[in-house]
C-alpha cells in the first residue's frame, strides 16, 4: 500500500465511485452534449420557421442546462476525482502520469465550454433580430463542439484502461490515448448522449408542455436525431465489442449478474421500447402517452448505467489492462512481492511483518492491500460481502482457495504475498467472518426474544 486506505464497509468502495460516475455521465453526456445539441437544433428550426414558442422552449432548455451542468455536473465531476483518488490512488496516480497533458487540455476545454454556455444563455435577447440570430446559433454550435471535445479527451483516458494497446510496450502517450477502443467508444458515447438527451427532455416535454403544435414540432426534431442515433449506437456497440480482448468479451454478460437469457430479454425489450417511442414521436406525437416517455427515460438511464458498469467490470482482474491489477498491484511486481512480501512494501501498513502474535492484525493489513478495493466484510452486495461468501468455510479451506481463486474466478487478481501473509489473511478472514456471523445471530436471537416477549407478556 503506497497510500492510506479508505473503507466504506457496508456500502462498498466500488459502489461509491459507480454512483457518482453514473450521475456524472448522465449529466455530462445527456445534458451537456445531447441536450445542448437538441437545444441548438430547436433554436435553428425556430429561426427558420419564425416560431417564437419553439425559440422560447430552446431558451428554457438553455437555462436548465446551465443550472444542471454548473452545479450537479461540476460537483459530480469533482466527486469522481475525489472518490477515485482516495479509493484507488494507485490507479488514478498512474493515469495522471500517463495523461497529464490530456487532463490539462480537458480542463481548458471545459472552462471554454462553461464560458460559451454562459454567453449563449445571457446574450439570447441581444440576438433577437433576424439578422443577428445566426451569430447566436453559431455560439451554440461552438458550445456543442466544445462539449463533445471534453468527452473526446476523457474517452481516450477511460478506453485506455481496458485496451491500452501498444502502451504497455512503448509507454507512449499517443499509443495510450489512441487505443484500439478509442474510436468505437467515442462514437458509442456520442450517439448514446443524443438518445439519453431525447429521453430526458421528452419526458418533461410530454409532462409540462400543453401546446400540442409546439409539442409536435419538438418531437419531430427529436425523432430526426433519434433516427440518426439508434443505428449509430448499434454500429459502434458492435465495433466496440469486437475491439475488446476476448477475456473481457466473455465477461460482458457475467459482469451484469444476469443469465444470458435475462440479459437478452432485458436489453432487447429496452431497445424495443425506445424504437416504439421514436416511431410514435415521429408519426403521432400528440398522442404520445406520458407513461411511455417515463419508461423510455428509465430504459435510457438503464443502458448508460449498464454500459458504465460493464465497462468497469470486464477489465477485471485488471484496473489498467495487463499493467495494474484491480487492487493496485503492478503485474510486473507480483513475483517480487511473492518473495519479499506485500507488507514490507506497504508504506502505510501498521504491521510490516507476520508473527504468531499478530496474525489477525497482519491479516487485516493484507486484506486492505489485496481485497478492500472490491470486497467488504459485510454489506448490501452479497457477491462482494465476504461474511456471506465465506460463511461456513474453515480457515484451512480459505487458505487453500486463495492461491487458486484467479483460476476459479477470472475476475479475481491472483494473491500476491508470502506464505506467512497468506496464513495471516486466511486467519483474519475466518475470524472476521465468524465474528460477523455471530454478531448477526445474536442480533436475530435478541429480535426473536423481543417479539416473543411482546406476543406473550407476563
Amino acid at each position: 500500500m503506497n497510500f492510506p486506505t479508505v473503507e466504506f464497509s457496508w456500502f462498498g468502495n466500488g459502489t461509491i465511485i459507480a454512483l457518482i460516475a453514473i450521475v456524472h455521465v448522465v449529466i455530462s453526456h445527456g445534458v451537456a452534449i445531447g441536450a445542448s445539441t437538441l437545444m441548438v437544433t430547436a433554436e435553428y428550426h425556430a429561426f427558420r420557421k419564425k416560431n417564437l414558442k419553439l425559440d422560447a422552449f430552446a431558451r428554457n432548455m438553455a437555462k436548465w442546462i446551465l443550472i444542471i451542468t454548473t452545479t450537479a455536473g461540476a460537483m459530480t465531476g469533482v466527486g469522481i476525482w475525489f472518490s477515485t483518488t482516495v479509493i484507488q490512488p494507485d490507479s488514478i496516480g498512474s493515469l495522471l502520469r500517463i495523461f497529464f497533458w490530456a487532463w490539462v487540455a480537458e480542463w481548458a476545454v471545459f472552462i471554454t465550454e462553461v464560458v460559451l454556455l454562459i454567453i449563449y444563455y445571457y446574450t439570447w435577447d441581444m440576438y433577437k433580430e433576424t439578422a443577428k440570430k445566426m451569430k447566436h446559433i453559431r455560439i451554440g454550435i461552438a458550445l456543442c463542439i466544445f462539449s463533445w471535445i471534453t468527452a473526446a479527451i476523457i474517452t481516450g483516458v477511460l478506453a485506455a484502461k481496458l485496451t491500452p494497446g501498444k502502451w504497455t510496450e512503448t509507454f507512449s502517450f499517443w499509443h495510450a490515448f489512441f487505443n484500439p477502443t478509442y474510436l468505437p467508444s467515442l462514437g458509442f458515447r456520442t450517439f448514446l448522449a443524443l438518445l439519453l438527451a431525447i429521453s430526458l427532455v421528452s419526458f418533461f416535454v410530454k409532462w409540462l408542455i400543453k401546446d400540442n403544435k409546439l409539442k409536435e414540432e419538438i418531437f419531430r426534431i427529436f425523432s430526426i436525431w433519434a433516427a440518426i442515433s439508434i443505428p449509430g449506437i448499434l454500429t459502434t456497440a458492435i465495433w466496440y465489442l469486437q475491439s475488446i480482448p476476448q477475456e473481457a468479451y466473455d465477461l460482458v454478460v457475467y459482469s451484469t449478474g444476469m443469465s444470458e437469457k435475462m440479459f437478452d430479454v432485458i436489453n432487447l425489450t429496452g431497445l424495443g421500447v425506445i424504437l416504439l417511442f421514436i416511431f410514435w414521436a415521429a408519426i403521432k406525437p400528440k398522442t404520445m402517452p406520458l407513461i411511455l416517455s417515463f419508461i423510455v427515460l428509465g430504459a435510457s438511464m438503464g443502458f448508460i448505467a449498464e454500459f458504465e458498469f460493464v465497462r468497469e467490470s470486464v477489465r477485471k482482474p485488471f484496473i489498467i489492462y495487463d499493467y495494474m491489477y484491480a487492487n493496485g498491484v503492478l503485474a510486473k511486481d507480483a513475483e517480487k512481492l511473492n518473495k519479499e512480501g506485500v507488507l514490507t512494501h506497504s508504506t502505510f501498513a501498521e504491521t510490516t511483518s507476520v508473527t504468531p502474535d499478530n496474525m489477525y492484525e497482519a491479516g487485516r493489513e493484507v486484506y486492505k492491500s489485496q481485497c478492500l478495493t472490491c470486497h467488504t466484510v459485510d454489506g448490501w452486495r452479497s457477491k462482494r460481502a465476504l461474511s456471506k461468501r465465506l460463511d461456513g468455510w474453515s480457515e484451512e479451506t480459505i487458505k487453500g482457495f486463495i492461491p487458486t481463486m484467479h483460476h476459479v474466478r477470472p475476475v479475481m487478481p491472483p494473491f500476491v504475498g508470502t506464505e506467512k501473509e497468506l496464513e495471516a489473511l486466511s486467519h483474519y478472514l475466518y475470524n472476521v467472518v465468524n465474528e460477523e456471523t455471530n454478531t448477526q445471530q445474536a442480533k436475530e436471537e435478541k429480535e426473536h426474544d423481543v417479539r416473543a416477549s411482546a406476543a406473550h407478556p407476563q
